[in-house]
């Protein structure tokens, strides 16, 4: 088994907003279910970003930074048809993408989530 770094955080801004995505895999783990990573989001700095920074996010996606284009990026909006898939985006080559995530498979090390910074 491959070696997962626990830890990666990355700050970024978007118009004027402090954010930052960050990974939380425990050492070795090479992945979790989203419903963990959330858990763990929430215990530390007060979690995903919810549906008002998602939207903003979302308006605003084009100006996510290339250093983030590895990652699939998710945040704390529920899918309004299905509570258990959140939002979140991804690099699809030409621009970022807003896409769903089930919450109950296992997010790898490609996973990070969005958290806002003061």
């Amino acid at each position: 088994m491959a070696t997962v770094h626990n830890r990666i955080r990355i700050r970024f801004e978007v118009s004027g907003r402090r954010f930052e995505a960050v990974r939380l895999l425990k050492k070795d783990e090479p992945g979790c279910t989203g419903d963990e990573i959330l858990r763990r989001a929430s215990a530390e700095n007060g979690g995903a970003i919810g549906d008002e920074d998602e939207a903003f996010l979302r308006k605003h996606r084009a100006e996510l930074p290339a250093k983030l284009r590895p990652y699939w990026l998710a945040t704390n909006r529920r899918d309004p048809d299905d509570s258990r898939c959140v939002s979140g985006f991804e690099w699809g080559g030409d621009g970022w993408y807003q896409d769903w995530y089930w919450l109950g498979y296992q997010w790898r090390d490609y996973g990070l989530v969005v958290r806002r910074c003061a």
